[in-house]
């Protein structure tokens, strides 16, 4: 496992996803969405810290589901910025940065899940 804080993996992760052909204007607005994360956790935070209770905490914080000046966010947003989150860590563990996925079960995990197991259902 490789020791990576909180920021050198979202900048590794955008660099990943850069090499893999996604456009400007799709990292800027992930960069976005990871500063969110940094501010949370904190940059230099490693991320293999990073625990289940901390990710419940950080799905519920105001720093994700308020704007600077207090209004709620958008869903849209709040879903987006959570979407790049996993994105992220599900990266960060393939690529031996992170051993295990601290995600609750009720993060949507879309179309980039590996399934875990065979008697998974897709609709279940």
């Amino acid at each position: 496992m490789t020791e990576c804080t909180v920021h050198q993996a979202a900048e590794a992760f955008i660099g990943h996803l850069r090499e893999s052909g996604k456009k400007e204007r799709t990292l800027y607005t992930y960069r976005k969405d990871l500063d969110v994360v940094e501010s949370f956790f904190g940059a230099d935070r490693q991320l293999a810290e990073i625990r289940l209770p901390q990710v419940g905490k950080f799905y519920k914080s105001d720093l994700l589901l308020k704007l600077p000046d207090g209004k709620e966010r958008a869903e849209r947003t709040v879903t987006k910025t959570v979407r790049v989150f996993r994105m992220m860590m599900v990266w960060a563990r393939e690529s031996g940065r992170i051993e295990e996925l601290p995600l609750p079960k009720s993060t949507p995990m879309g179309h980039s899940r590996v399934k875990e197991s065979s008697d998974e259902q897709p609709n279940g």
